[in-house]
Protein backbone atom coordinates (compact mmCIF):
# COMPACT_ATOMS: atom_id res chain seq x y z
CA UNK A 1 0.00 0.00 0.00
CA UNK A 2 1.53 3.32 -1.02
CA UNK A 3 1.74 6.07 1.56
CA UNK A 4 1.42 9.74 0.72
CA UNK A 5 4.35 12.09 1.06
CA UNK A 6 4.47 15.89 0.89
CA UNK A 7 5.42 15.71 -2.79
CA UNK A 8 2.14 13.93 -3.51
CA UNK A 9 0.02 16.79 -2.19
CA UNK A 10 -1.50 19.27 -4.59
CA UNK A 11 -1.30 22.98 -3.86
CA UNK A 12 -4.24 25.35 -4.24
CA UNK A 13 -2.20 28.42 -5.21
CA UNK A 14 0.96 30.36 -4.42
CA UNK A 15 1.92 31.06 -0.84
CA UNK A 16 1.10 34.75 -1.11
CA UNK A 17 -2.53 34.12 -2.06
CA UNK A 18 -5.27 34.52 0.49
CA UNK A 19 -6.55 31.17 1.80
CA UNK A 20 -9.83 30.01 0.34
CA UNK A 21 -12.92 30.00 2.51
CA UNK A 22 -14.74 26.71 2.97
CA UNK A 23 -17.45 28.00 0.64
CA UNK A 24 -14.94 28.82 -2.11
CA UNK A 25 -13.06 25.55 -1.72
CA UNK A 26 -16.26 23.53 -1.72
CA UNK A 27 -17.45 25.21 -4.91
CA UNK A 28 -14.10 24.75 -6.66
CA UNK A 29 -13.67 21.10 -5.70
CA UNK A 30 -17.23 20.15 -6.59
CA UNK A 31 -16.74 21.68 -10.03
CA UNK A 32 -13.42 19.85 -10.47
CA UNK A 33 -14.78 16.41 -9.71
CA UNK A 34 -17.91 16.99 -11.82
CA UNK A 35 -15.63 17.90 -14.72
CA UNK A 36 -14.18 14.36 -14.81
CA UNK A 37 -15.65 12.39 -17.70
CA UNK A 38 -17.38 9.04 -17.38
CA UNK A 39 -14.27 7.04 -18.23
CA UNK A 40 -12.12 8.94 -15.71
CA UNK A 41 -14.73 8.32 -13.05
CA UNK A 42 -14.92 4.63 -13.89
CA UNK A 43 -11.13 4.15 -13.86
CA UNK A 44 -10.78 6.03 -10.57
CA UNK A 45 -13.58 4.06 -8.94
CA UNK A 46 -12.08 0.73 -10.00
CA UNK A 47 -8.61 1.74 -8.81
CA UNK A 48 -9.97 2.71 -5.40
CA UNK A 49 -12.04 -0.48 -5.11
CA UNK A 50 -8.84 -2.44 -5.81
CA UNK A 51 -6.88 -0.41 -3.27
CA UNK A 52 -9.62 -0.75 -0.65
CA UNK A 53 -9.79 -4.51 -1.16
CA UNK A 54 -6.19 -4.71 0.11
CA UNK A 55 -6.62 -2.09 2.83
CA UNK A 56 -6.26 -3.44 6.41
CA UNK A 57 -9.28 -1.44 7.60
CA UNK A 58 -11.58 -3.14 5.10
CA UNK A 59 -9.95 -6.56 5.32
CA UNK A 60 -10.62 -6.64 9.07
CA UNK A 61 -14.17 -5.24 8.89
CA UNK A 62 -17.46 -7.12 8.70
CA UNK A 63 -20.03 -4.30 9.00
CA UNK A 64 -19.20 -1.46 6.61
CA UNK A 65 -20.95 1.85 6.00
CA UNK A 66 -21.02 2.76 2.31
CA UNK A 67 -22.56 5.69 0.38
CA UNK A 68 -24.42 6.29 -2.87
CA UNK A 69 -22.19 8.48 -5.10
CA UNK A 70 -23.57 11.82 -6.27
CA UNK A 71 -22.16 15.05 -7.72
CA UNK A 72 -18.93 13.47 -8.99
CA UNK A 73 -18.14 11.44 -5.85
CA UNK A 74 -16.09 8.27 -6.33
CA UNK A 75 -18.24 5.19 -6.91
CA UNK A 76 -17.07 2.30 -4.73
CA UNK A 77 -20.33 0.31 -4.74
CA UNK A 78 -18.46 -2.46 -6.56
CA UNK A 79 -17.19 -3.52 -3.15
CA UNK A 80 -20.57 -5.16 -2.47
CA UNK A 81 -20.05 -7.69 -5.27
CA UNK A 82 -16.32 -7.99 -4.58
CA UNK A 83 -16.87 -8.92 -0.92
CA UNK A 84 -20.14 -10.88 -0.62
CA UNK A 85 -19.17 -12.20 2.83
CA UNK A 86 -19.22 -8.69 4.30
CA UNK A 87 -22.31 -6.64 5.19
CA UNK A 88 -22.69 -3.18 3.69
CA UNK A 89 -24.99 -0.40 4.85
CA UNK A 90 -26.16 2.84 3.25
CA UNK A 91 -26.84 6.00 5.26
CA UNK A 92 -30.41 7.21 5.70
CA UNK A 93 -30.98 10.86 6.55
CA UNK A 94 -32.32 11.61 10.03
CA UNK A 95 -35.78 12.98 10.75
CA UNK A 96 -36.34 15.51 13.53
CA UNK A 97 -35.72 15.29 16.41
CA UNK A 98 -33.10 12.58 15.68
CA UNK A 99 -29.78 14.17 14.61
CA UNK A 100 -27.89 11.05 13.54
CA UNK A 101 -27.73 9.07 10.33
CA UNK A 102 -29.13 5.56 10.28
CA UNK A 103 -27.29 2.84 8.37
CA UNK A 104 -29.50 0.28 6.60
CA UNK A 105 -28.29 -3.05 5.22
CA UNK A 106 -27.94 -2.96 1.43
CA UNK A 107 -27.22 -5.93 -0.84
CA UNK A 108 -26.59 -4.01 -4.05
CA UNK A 109 -30.17 -3.85 -5.33
CA UNK A 110 -31.57 -0.87 -7.26
CA UNK A 111 -33.17 1.86 -5.15
CA UNK A 112 -36.21 3.88 -6.17
CA UNK A 113 -36.74 6.18 -3.17
CA UNK A 114 -34.77 9.45 -3.06
CA UNK A 115 -34.35 11.66 0.00
CA UNK A 116 -34.71 15.45 0.10
CA UNK A 117 -31.26 15.83 -1.51
CA UNK A 118 -32.27 13.39 -4.29
CA UNK A 119 -29.87 10.73 -2.99
CA UNK A 120 -31.23 7.15 -3.21
CA UNK A 121 -31.90 5.49 0.14
CA UNK A 122 -33.07 1.98 1.10
CA UNK A 123 -36.65 2.13 2.38
CA UNK A 124 -36.65 -1.35 3.90
CA UNK A 125 -33.85 -3.21 5.60
CA UNK A 126 -32.19 -3.87 8.93
CA UNK A 127 -30.59 -0.85 10.60
CA UNK A 128 -27.20 -1.16 12.26
CA UNK A 129 -26.16 1.25 15.05
CA UNK A 130 -23.52 3.64 13.67
CA UNK A 131 -21.27 3.15 16.71
CA UNK A 132 -21.20 -0.61 16.07
CA UNK A 133 -20.06 -0.43 12.47
CA UNK A 134 -16.48 -1.56 11.94
CA UNK A 135 -15.70 0.85 9.12
CA UNK A 136 -17.41 3.78 7.42
CA UNK A 137 -16.40 4.85 3.92
CA UNK A 138 -17.17 8.54 3.69
CA UNK A 139 -17.51 10.79 0.64
CA UNK A 140 -15.92 14.20 0.87
CA UNK A 141 -15.40 17.42 -1.04
CA UNK A 142 -11.78 18.05 0.05
CA UNK A 143 -9.27 16.69 2.54
CA UNK A 144 -5.74 17.22 3.76
CA UNK A 145 -3.14 14.62 4.82
CA UNK A 146 -3.84 15.22 8.53
CA UNK A 147 -7.34 13.75 8.10
CA UNK A 148 -9.31 17.00 8.01
CA UNK A 149 -12.41 16.56 5.86
CA UNK A 150 -14.60 19.08 4.07
CA UNK A 151 -18.05 17.68 3.40
CA UNK A 152 -21.14 19.15 1.79
CA UNK A 153 -21.81 21.31 4.85
CA UNK A 154 -24.82 19.61 6.44
CA UNK A 155 -22.80 18.02 9.26
CA UNK A 156 -24.57 14.64 9.26
CA UNK A 157 -21.41 12.56 9.68
CA UNK A 158 -19.97 14.89 12.35
CA UNK A 159 -23.15 14.62 14.44
CA UNK A 160 -23.40 10.87 13.94
CA UNK A 161 -19.84 10.19 15.12
CA UNK A 162 -19.42 13.04 17.62
CA UNK A 163 -18.53 10.54 20.37
CA UNK A 164 -15.08 10.22 18.76
CA UNK A 165 -14.34 13.76 19.96
CA UNK A 166 -14.74 12.57 23.56
CA UNK A 167 -13.49 9.02 23.13
CA UNK A 168 -11.07 8.84 20.18
CA UNK A 169 -11.08 5.04 20.18
CA UNK A 170 -14.86 4.71 20.13
CA UNK A 171 -16.95 3.76 17.12
CA UNK A 172 -15.89 2.70 13.63
CA UNK A 173 -12.84 3.66 11.64
CA UNK A 174 -13.66 6.55 9.32
CA UNK A 175 -12.06 6.31 5.90
CA UNK A 176 -12.51 9.12 3.37
CA UNK A 177 -12.86 8.25 -0.31
CA UNK A 178 -11.76 10.85 -2.86
CA UNK A 179 -10.17 11.70 -6.15
CA UNK A 180 -6.52 12.67 -5.67
CA UNK A 181 -7.33 16.13 -7.04
CA UNK A 182 -9.41 16.74 -3.89
CA UNK A 183 -6.30 16.75 -1.69
CA UNK A 184 -5.15 20.15 -0.42
CA UNK A 185 -2.09 21.01 1.64
CA UNK A 186 -4.05 22.39 4.59
CA UNK A 187 -7.76 22.44 5.39
CA UNK A 188 -9.07 24.70 8.19
CA UNK A 189 -11.36 22.92 10.64
CA UNK A 190 -14.00 23.80 13.21
CA UNK A 191 -14.35 22.38 16.72
CA UNK A 192 -17.17 20.06 15.67
CA UNK A 193 -15.32 18.49 12.72
CA UNK A 194 -14.50 14.80 13.19
CA UNK A 195 -11.10 13.89 11.70
CA UNK A 196 -10.69 10.88 9.43
CA UNK A 197 -8.56 7.87 10.30
CA UNK A 198 -7.40 7.77 6.71
CA UNK A 199 -8.20 8.61 3.09
CA UNK A 200 -7.97 6.45 -0.03
CA UNK A 201 -7.61 7.93 -3.51
CA UNK A 202 -6.75 6.33 -6.83
CA UNK A 203 -3.09 7.14 -6.17
CA UNK A 204 -2.48 6.87 -2.42
CA UNK A 205 -3.64 5.55 0.93
CA UNK A 206 -3.23 8.19 3.65
CA UNK A 207 -2.93 7.12 7.29
CA UNK A 208 -4.09 10.04 9.46
CA UNK A 209 -4.69 8.81 13.02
Amino acid sequence: MSQATPSNISHTGDDAAQPESKFQLRRRMRAARRALDTNQQRVTGQAIVNRLSRHPALCGAKHIGLYWPMDGEVDVRGLVQRHPHKRFYLPVLPHAPHPQLRFVHWRGQALTYRNRFQIPEPVHGVSHPPARLDLVLMPLVAFDPSGARLGMGAGFYDRTFWIQRLLPGAGPRLLGIAHQLQCVEFLPTDSWDIPLHGVVTEQHSYHCR
